[in-house]
C-alpha cells in the first residue's frame, strides 16, 4: 500500500469560529473506514467534502469533491489486501496528503478510530477536529470507566475476563460458564469473535491465545441486538432512534458468527423497553461528556434485561438508513448538537432495512448499477472471496416485513451473479 496521507487523535473540540452547522460551500474533511455515507450526507447540505476512506467503492467519487482510498479496486484483482501500516494511521496519512494544499474548515470523523484515537493527534492539534476530543474518545472506550458508570446507573454488563496465557482459559470459562465468547481486545464489525461451547473448544481457543496473546473471554448473552443514536451537547442529550442490528445474518451471506450485517427500524421491543434504553443511552452519553451524534450497542435478553456492550463515540453506521427513512440530515443534526442546539423530539421514521451483502463464494462482482438502492458498490469485475463485502442495500417500505423481503431478494440476486 502506498501511504498517501496522515492520521491524528481526536478530542471533544467545538469549532471556534462561525456556526459549524452552516456548511454551504465550506471545505470539510471526512475520515473513516467507510467515510462515504458521511461525505454524501454533507455534500447534500452543500459542503465540499475531502474524503479519506478505506474501500474506494464505486460511489465514493460522486459523494466527494476529492477523495483518496487505501484500496484501489481493479477488475480481476481481489479488493482487500494486507496493509503496510495500521489502518487508522494510513487513513490519517492519506487525508493529510490529500488536503495539504486545501484550506479545510473542519474535519468529521467516522469509524476506524474508536480504539485508536491517538492517530488523530495531527488533526486535533491543527484545530480542525470537531466533536469528541481524543481524551473523551478514550474515556468512552475504557471498559473500567464504562463499568463504573454502568454500575452507577444500575445497568447490566456482560461479565468478562482478560487472558494472556493459556493456563488462564479454563479458570475463566469455568467462572463464566458455557457458552461464552472469546474476542480480541479491540475489534470492529464483530470480527474475530468466536463461541466457546464446551471443553472441546478450549484447545482451539488455546491456539488462538498462543498466537494472538492478550484476549477477552466474555459471557454470552442471548437476545436482541440493539443500538441507539444520541445527540448531545456539553450539557444535554436526546436519543433520536432505537434500532435493531443484523448480526451473522444468513441472508446477507454471513451464516454464523458475529459479523455486522446491517440494521433495521423499528425493533419489536416493547415501547417501555425502548424508552428505558433511550433514557439509559442519554444518561451514559452525558456521564461520558460526549458531544454530537454518538451511538451505543446493547443486547436485550428474553426477560427484557438490558446489557450494554459498547459505546461508539462518533457518527454511526445507521446514518444513511435513518436519513433515507426519515428525510432528515443526521450530519446536520450532528453539527447542530456540537454547536449546542439539540433536537428534542424523536424523528418520524418509516420502516427500513440496511443490509451489507457478503459474497457466498469466490468470483467477480457483477454490475451493481442494475440494482436500485445499492451503495458502497464494489466496481464490476473486482475479485471477491467468500465472506467479502460486495455492497450495501437500503430499502424503505410501508412495513418492516416488506423492507426485509425486498432486501433479501436483492441480496440473493446479487450473490447469485458473482461468477
Amino acid at each position: 500500500m502506498k501511504a498517501e496521507g496522515l492520521i491524528r487523535p481526536a478530542e471533544v473540540t467545538i469549532f471556534m469560529t462561525s456556526n459549524i452547522s452552516d456548511i454551504v460551500g465550506r471545505n470539510i474533511g471526512v475520515i473513516g473506514f467507510n467515510a462515504r455515507p458521511i461525505a454524501a450526507s454533507l455534500k447534500q447540505l452543500g459542503a465540499k467534502t475531502f474524503v479519506s476512506d478505506y474501500w474506494g467503492d464505486l460511489d465514493l467519487k460522486e459523494s466527494s469533491h476529492d477523495c483518496i482510498a487505501i484500496l484501489a479496486p481493479k477488475p480481476g484483482i481481489r479488493q482487500r489486501k494486507p496493509l503496510e501500516m495500521p489502518l487508522h494511521q494510513a487513513l490519517v496519512e492519506n487525508y493529510l496528503h490529500l488536503t495539504k494544499e486545501i484550506d479545510i474548515d473542519f474535519v468529521v470523523i467516522g469509524s476506524g478510530f474508536d480504539d485508536y484515537s491517538e492517530s488523530l493527534k495531527p488533526i486535533e492539534e491543527s484545530g480542525k477536529l470537531i466533536g469528541n476530543s481524543i481524551e473523551t474518545i478514550k474515556r468512552a472506550r475504557d471498559h473500567t470507566i464504562i463499568d463504573r458508570i454502568s454500575s452507577k446507573l444500575k445497568l447490566k454488563r456482560p461479565k468478562e475476563c482478560v487472558i494472556n496465557e493459556i493456563s488462564q482459559i479454563s479458570e475463566c470459562v469455568e467462572e463464566l460458564a458455557f457458552p461464552c465468547l472469546i474476542r480480541p481486545m479491540h475489534s470492529g464489525g464483530g470480527l474475530g469473535i468466536r463461541f466457546i461451547h464446551s471443553n472441546a473448544d478450549i484447545s482451539k481457543v488455546s491456539r488462538i491465545v498462543e498466537k494472538r496473546g492478550e484476549m477477552k473471554i466474555q459471557q454470552y448473552i442471548s437476545g436482541m441486538d440493539t443500538s441507539t443514536s444520541v445527540l448531545s451537547s456539553t450539557n444535554d442529550a436526546f436519543c433520536i432512534t432505537v434500532q435493531g442490528q443484523l448480526i451473522g445474518m444468513p441472508s446477507a451471506g454471513s451464516n454464523c458468527g458475529f459479523k455486522y450485517c446491517g440494521n433495521y427500524y423499528p425493533t419489536s421491543l416493547d415501547e417501555s423497553v425502548r424508552n428505558r434504553i433511550a433514557r439509559i443511552s442519554e444518561s451514559l452519553i452525558k456521564e461520558l461528556h460526549l458531544i454530537g451524534s454518538n451511538g451505543l450497542d446493547f443486547i436485550v435478553d428474553n426477560s427484557n434485561n438490558i446489557y450494554l456492550l459498547e459505546v461508539n463515540p462518533r457518527i454511526q453506521g445507521t446514518l444513511e438508513m435513518i436519513e433515507r427513512a426519515s428525510g432528515s440530515s443526521l450530519t446536520q443534526l450532528h453539527l447542530q448538537a456540537i454547536s449546542g442546539d439539540i433536537r428534542q423530539s424523536p424523528l418520524s421514521i418509516r420502516p427500513a432495512v440496511k443490509m451489507i451483502v457478503y459474497s457466498r463464494k469466490r468470483g467477480s462482482v457483477p454490475n451493481l448499477k442494475q440494482f436500485p438502492n445499492t451503495f458502497d458498490r464494489s466496481p464490476e469485475g473486482v475479485l471477491v472471496e467468500k465472506g467479502d463485502p460486495i455492497c450495501t442495500i437500503i430499502e424503505v417500505e410501508d412495513t418492516l416485513q416488506k423492507a426485509f423481503s425486498t432486501v433479501c431478494i436483492a441480496a440473493l440476486n446479487i450473490q447469485n451473479l458473482v461468477q
